[in-house]
């Protein structure tokens, strides 16, 4: 049995530089940037407005507090018109300010009659409120990294820059097999001891919000029917998840159904808790994760590890979770084993709060959390203020 690090390193050192295509902008969200993007243009492209007021020039103030008043420029309007000393245009946010103009006054911070505003802030200083031309950004900077994640945010950004089209990495295709003679087909069926599927329905969302659509399907607990199964979605997929049947059990084949398939195992069990049955393996054109059945276990294998790899093998420079150290908000005693422990939690006044059930096949509590704190092996009591480590969830 592997540590958790130990997994993590073997996973990296499996994957490789994905290829690139070509697609639409508003395509591209949860897509992976395959090259750095150069900027077409400057941001912001004009000298603007920070907000609504008058802009002037601000050698006009050692003519007086007075400015006649001589015209309005809106956002998107026009801005050519001169501006002379002791005069100022009516503003609004966004627009672009005249050539002779280079200091703007918010509105409330002046009176105004039909024909001149009185400026009642003495203390400005030139270029007040004035956003300056490629303040953001210059025209042939870099706008965004290579492996940067496409986020709503970059995708606006990348709007406000005139880009249309972007260079990503191509998504891996995945596929999802979930193992057991347990699933209900109707509400008759739970009565004869079998119950709903739900991991397939969870993984095929939590591989939407990489950006990758994914389908699922079950399969009996049989090794032949696993092994054929395997064999044909193989050659279809670029990873395939497989939850269920990797523990010890006499109905557990996904070990062997792959091995019969080609598959080398990388790795097979890891000191954590729950999920410590995870299984990962490698053939020439695809990967396999061998999940756990239990769900709660599923996602959070699915956070710590396979969103990881996906994510490093579509070319991100920053696959993992998001980290902070938080002090816990109650005290904790983990049980007698030397196991890294994964619990579901919410961050209460700045501390890390476990939420209540925590059992592997319970995911009502992982519905409700922010994170997971993260015990290592070595620690067993936690006191109330004991600095823990805390992974954000819902990236």
């Amino acid at each position: 049995m592997i540590t958790c690090e130990q997994a993590r390193t073997l996973l990296l050192d499996q994957t490789s530089s994905p290829g690139s295509t070509c697609i639409a902008l508003s395509d591209a969200v949860g897509r992976i940037l395959s090259s750095d993007l150069i900027s077409p243009t400057a941001h912001p492209h004009f000298d603007q407005s920070a907000m609504d007021g008058y802009c002037f020039s601000h050698s006009s103030l050692s003519h007086g507090s007075v400015l006649k008043l001589c015209g309005e420029i809106q956002a998107g309007g026009d801005s050519n018109i001169e501006i002379g000393p002791g005069e100022c245009a009516r503003i609004f946010t966004g627009a672009q300010i005249p050539a002779s103009c280079d200091t703007v006054i918010m509105q409330e911070q002046t009176s105004t009659d039909k024909n001149h505003v009185t400026l009642n802030n003495a203390a400005l200083k030139i270029g007040a409120n004035v956003r300056v031309a490629g303040e953001q950004i210059k025209k042939g900077e870099t706008a965004l990294t290579k492996g940067t994640i496409l986020n709503s945010a970059a995708i606006g950004f990348l709007a406000s820059l005139g880009v249309e089209k972007v260079e990503v990495t191509q998504q891996l295709k995945v596929h999802i097999i979930c193992t057991g003679n347990e699933f209900a087909e109707n509400e008759a069926d739970l009565e004869k001891g079998k119950i709903y599927e739900s991991n397939g329905q969870m993984l095929v969302t939590c591989l939407a919000k990489l950006g990758i659509k994914a389908a699922y399907e079950t399969c009996a607990d049989q090794l032949l029917v696993l092994k054929a199964l395997i064999a044909l979605r193989e050659q279809e997929a670029d990873l395939l998840l497989i939850t269920g049947g990797v523990s010890v059990g006499d109905y557990d084949f996904t070990v062997p159904a792959l091995e019969a398939n080609g598959f080398e195992t990388i790795f097979h069990k890891v000191s954590q808790k729950p999920g410590k049955p995870l299984l990962f393996s490698t053939k020439h054109h695809c990967a396999a994760f061998g999940l756990p059945g239990n769900p709660r276990a599923v996602l959070i294998c699915f956070h710590e590890y396979v969103r990881e790899y996906i994510l490093r093998s579509m070319g991100s420079d920053k696959p993992f979770l998001s980290k902070l150290r938080l002090p816990l908000e109650a005290p904790f005693k983990k049980k007698d084993d030397h196991r890294t422990h994964f619990l579901a939690a919410t961050i209460e006044h700045g501390k890390a709060s476990l939420l209540r059930v925590q059992g592997s096949h319970m995911l009502g509590s992982m519905a409700a959390a922010e994170g997971l704190i993260v015990l290592p092996p070595e620690g067993k009591e936690y006191r109330t203020g004991d600095l823990v480590e805390y992974h954000l969830l819902n990236q």
